[in-house]
C-alpha cells in the first residue's frame, strides 16, 4: 500500500459559478519564456555561455565559455558559499539556492534556507528571500532550499525546502513565490521534496516534485493563479523503472522534440540528509514522453550523465 504524503489544502480561486478556477493554460512547456541575463555581454565572453555550478576549484556560480573553457565570475557570486539549483525568469534574473558540499564552514545550516538573486542588469548577486522553516536547523539536517523552477504563465518561482526536517519527521515545504514582488503567496506543508518542475498537461497545470525520502515522484494540480490544490498523484518511482535506482529526483527538465512530442528528463540524486549528499558520479537520467490521450508520462529509457 502506497503511503500518502501529508498535504494541506490550499484555498482555491473560485469562478463565477462557484467551481475552482483552474485556468486555461496552453498545454506544453511552462518555462519557455526564460530570458538571457542582460549582463552577459558585459563579461566579454560572447553570447554562447553556460552557467556553471560544478565548483571544482572555485565556489559559487560562474559563467563558462564551453569552447574555450574561459570563465568569468562576479565578485558577489561566492557570497552564498557553495550553491546548487538555479532558475531564470522571463527578464533574465537568476535565482539560486545555497547547497552544502562536503563542509559546513561556508554553508552553515542556519543560512541554507535562502534564495539569492542575480540581477539581470548589473550581474550582482544579493539575498532575495529568507524562506520560513517549520523548525530550527539541527545537526541532523544541514540542508534547506533544494529545488527551484520558474513558471512563465503565473510569474511564479516554486521552491522546495527540507529545512527543519529530521531523518524521522518530514517538515519540509514547497513554496509558491510571486517573482515580481518576492512574496510567498502559497505553500504545501509537510513535504520533503528535492527537484520541482511545472508542465501544462492537456487537463491541468501540474507541479512535479521528487521526494527526498524515497525514489518516488509526485505531481500536484495548480489552479489559475498557480496556487496548490489538494489533487496530488503519484507519477512514478525511479526504483521501479528498468535500470532504476533507489535515489531521488533532483531536477525535472521539459522539452519538445522536432516531431512535436513533449519530453521529460528526471535527473537523480543520492540524498540522505547528510554530507556529502552526492556519492554517485555516474548519475542516471530517466527519459519520458508525454501521452496526450492518457495525460501521463510514459517511460522511454535511462542514460548516464557524462562524468565531468
Amino acid at each position: 500500500m502506497r503511503s500518502v504524503l501529508p498535504i494541506l489544502f490550499a484555498g482555491l480561486l473560485l469562478s463565477a459559478c462557484g467551481e475552482p478556477d483552474m485556468g486555461n493554460f496552453k498545454p506544453g512547456i511552462a518555462d519557455a519564456c526564460r530570458g538571457m541575463p542582460k549582463f552577459i555581454p558585459k563579461a566579454g565572453m560572447g553570447s554562447q555561455v553556460a552557467l556553471d555550478t560544478r565548483q571544482r576549484g572555485y565556489t559559487g556560480l560562474r559563467l563558462l565559455q564551453p569552447q574555450t573553457d574561459k570563465a568569468w565570475q562576479d565578485p558577489t557570486w561566492d557570497d552564498a558559499g557553495h550553491v546548487g539549483t538555479f532558475a531564470r525568469d522571463q527578464g533574465g534574473n537568476i535565482y539560486i539556492a545555497p547547497t552544502p558540499e562536503v563542509s559546513l564552514a561556508e554553508n552553515p545550516p542556519e543560512l541554507q534556507n535562502r534564495i539569492y538573486r542575480i540581477d539581470t542588469q548589473s550581474g550582482q548577486m544579493a539575498l532575495w528571500l529568507e524562506l520560513p522553516a517549520a523548525a530550527p536547523p539541527s545537526a541532523s539536517n544541514p540542508f534547506g532550499a533544494m529545488g527551484l523552477f520558474y513558471d512563465c504563465d503565473t510569474d511564479s518561482l516554486y521552491a522546495s525546502s527540507v529545512a527543519g526536517s529530521n531523518p524521522k519527521e518530514a517538515l519540509g515545504r514547497i513554496y509558491r513565490i510571486e517573482a515580481s514582488s518576492g512574496k510567498i503567496v502559497d505553500q504545501l506543508e509537510g513535504v520533503d521534496a528535492i527537484g520541482v518542475g511545472v508542465f501544462n498537461g492537456v487537463k491541468y497545470k501540474r507541479l512535479y516534485f521528487g521526494a527526498a525520502r524515497s525514489a518516488d515522484a509526485y505531481s500536484v494540480v495548480l489552479d489559475a493563479k498557480g496556487n496548490f490544490t489538494d489533487d496530488v498523484r503519484h507519477e512514478f518511482s525511479l526504483s521501479g523503472l528498468p535500470n532504476g535506482n533507489s535515489t531521488s529526483v533532483r531536477r525535472f527538465e521539459f522539452a519538445q522534440d522536432k516531431q512535436g512530442q513533449y519530453r521529460m528528463q528526471a535527473k537523480e540524486l543520492e540524498f540522505g540528509f547528510r554530507l556529502p549528499a552526492e556519492n554517485n558520479p555516474h548519475k542516471r537520467v530517466y527519459h519520458f514522453h508525454y501521452d496526450v490521450q492518457q495525460d501521463s508520462w510514459q517511460f522511454v529509457d535511462t542514460t548516464l550523465e557524462p562524468v565531468e
